[in-house]
């Protein structure tokens, strides 16, 4: 019921004309304190949300665009939601980050006015995603993607398969004809791409899948430690391509324990360029994703997609890059660690 409550409702049920209502809302100081407080509780028992579009059309809008995160636990949301802030200060518009139930609450910020448009970080939970963006598709209502394209909505993601290609063909210079991927979520969409990518390098370079070990984690480091303990001795792998970084750091930790040297006795890669990569013994070789270009790109586009209604936008994908440290087994050296190549191949 409270989806179909009106202003007109607050104002009949406290007695009140709807412009006395409009500027207890909007917070102007020509009315008395008690029809205030009236108003107020009026507000809060009829479950009424202010539609702060309409409370904005002498401004033309809230120009406020929701940046919905899964979490902000993971590092590189820091630097995703700098470069949103970025685009968003330059061309007029502000932020809202969210990252509590914000599949829940998607529609009812846009219902209440609050936001104009949303750019989504979707990692996991791909059903329930798919539903809110089916609705919000329904709709009309502004949105992009930041990560897994999910049908035809436009998406800003990054080259995983690429990204898994340059590992293989690293691993191919250094002569390795065994080697484990370890994967996140069996259901992860960049997990899989990573996969793919990884085994068409491989591919290329003369071996067959069979070259390939698999393991799942589920992206955490002590799943990378398990997975590396459960099948290191029984499989003997030359070299560990981990989905993430931190499953990467778990099977370095493992070979620790196990008193094995890295690169020495097994090379490990990672993926996500972690801010810590660098600074584990040995530094870890990883694949760079380009975060910040991501957020800065995500917010061009929705930039353009509110400024122009039913403009057209699809799904970009940015390049990556590999980042070669010490855990491969190549030279390394404080402070050295620029990407060796940046994708280009792949316009081949």
């Amino acid at each position: 019921m409270s989806d179909q409550v009106t202003i007109e409702d607050v104002a009949r049920a406290c007695g009140v004309s709807r412009a006395t209502v409009s500027r207890v809302i909007n917070g102007e100081s020509r009315v008395r304190p008690q029809t205030i407080e009236k108003v107020n509780e009026a507000i809060r028992a009829l479950g009424y949300h202010p539609n702060l579009h309409a409370k904005a059309l002498s401004g033309g809008g809230t120009d406020t665009v929701a940046l919905m995160l899964p979490g902000v636990w993971r590092s590189y949301h820091a630097i995703l939601i700098e470069g949103v802030e970025e685009v968003a200060s330059r061309e007029g518009f502000h932020v809202l980050v969210r990252t509590k139930d914000y599949l829940e609450e998607a529609e009812r910020l846009f219902d209440e006015g609050r936001v104009e448009g949303f750019i989504f970080r979707n990692m996991d939970r791909a059903e329930e995603h798919a539903k809110l963006f089916s609705r919000l598709a329904r709709r009309g209502i502004p949105f992009l993607l930041i990560g897994n394209p999910l049908g035809d909505y436009p998406a800003i993601a990054i080259d995983n398969v690429g990204g898994g290609r340059m590992v293989a063909r690293h691993f191919l210079e250094h002569g390795f004809r065994r080697m484990l991927y370890l994967s996140g979520p069996a259901d992860h969409a960049d997990s899989q791409d990573r996969y793919f990518g990884f085994r068409v390098g491989l591919e290329e370079g003369g071996l067959g899948p069979e070259a390939i070990l698999r393991a799942e984690g589920d992206y955490t480091t002590r799943s990378g430690f398990e997975a590396a303990a459960r099948l290191i001795p029984e499989l003997e792998p030359e070299a560990v391509f981990a989905a993430n970084d931190r499953m990467a750091l778990g099977v370095l930790l493992y070979l620790r324990k196990r008193g094995l040297g890295v690169p020495g006795d097994m090379a490990v890669v990672g993926f996500d360029d972690a801010f810590f990569s660098e600074y584990l013994s040995p530094p870890l070789t990883t694949v760079r994703p380009p975060i910040h270009e991501m957020g800065t790109t995500a917010m061009k586009t929705m930039a353009s997609i509110l400024r122009k209604p039913g403009s057209l936008t699809g799904k970009i994908i940015l390049p990556t890059s590999l980042v070669v440290r010490a855990s491969c087994g190549c030279p390394f050296a404080p402070g050295e660690g620029s990407p060796l190549f940046d994708g280009s191949f792949n316009s081949e």
